[in-house]
C-alpha cells in the first residue's frame, strides 16, 4: 500500500511540474571562451583575400537573399545579391557583413548589447541565447543562432539566424 501511495504521489508531482522550464533561458547563455579562442585562431591565420555568402533571417525582418562577399586585403571589395533575387533592390536595404572581422563585431556586440537589456531593471527579457558554429579549419563562424526569452509575450522579439556559408580563399 505505501508503494502505491508512493507512486501515486511521485506522478501526481511529475505531472504538476511544468516541462516548457527546461528550455527557458535565464541570463546571458554565450560561449565567450569558445568564440575568443576562434577568433584568435581566424586572426592568426591571417586570411586577407576570399570570399563568402551570408543568409540573414530574424523575426522582425523575415529572411533576406544570399548574399555574396569578395575580400581583398581584409577589406569589403564588393557584395552582390543571389542572382536569383537581383531585382532592382538597392544592397544598402540588406543586413549584412563586409567582413569575416564584421562578423566576429556583430557577435561581439549583440550579446553585450543583450546583456546590458537583461541586466537593466526596466526589461521585459530574462535571457538570451547566442549558439554559435565556426568552422574547423578557418574558426571563422558558420552559423549564428539568437534566441531571447521574455517575462511577456513578445511580437518579433530576439530571433536571427545567420548562416556564412561558400568560404573560398583567394589569392
Amino acid at each position: 500500500m505505501k508503494k502505491i501511495l508512493l507512486l501515486l504521489i511521485s506522478l501526481i508531482l511529475i505531472s504538476c511540474s511544468d516541462s516548457d522550464d527546461s528550455d527557458e533561458i535565464v541570463g546571458l547563455n554565450f560561449d565567450q571562451n569558445t568564440f575568443e579562442k576562434n577568433r584568435q585562431l581566424w586572426d592568426e591565420i591571417k586570411i586577407s583575400n576570399y570570399t563568402f555568402s551570408q543568409v540573414y533571417s530574424s523575426t522582425s525582418i523575415g529572411s533576406q537573399p544570399k548574399l555574396t562577399s569578395i575580400v581583398l586585403n581584409s577589406e569589403l571589395d564588393s557584395i552582390f545579391i543571389e542572382p536569383k533575387y537581383a531585382n532592382n533592390i538597392p544592397i544598402e536595404e540588406f543586413i549584412y557583413y563586409g567582413t569575416v572581422e564584421d562578423v566576429f563585431q556583430f557577435i561581439e556586440w549583440i550579446t553585450a548589447y543583450y546583456e546590458d537589456i537583461i541586466n537593466s531593471n526596466q526589461s521585459n527579457m530574462k535571457g538570451a541565447e547566442f549558439a554559435i558554429t565556426y568552422d574547423e579549419t578557418n574558426h571563422y563562424p558558420t552559423e549564428i543562432k539568437c534566441r531571447g526569452n521574455y517575462f511577456e509575450t513578445v511580437d518579433g522579439g530576439l530571433s536571427i539566424h545567420i548562416i556564412i556559408s561558400d568560404f573560398e580563399v583567394n589569392q
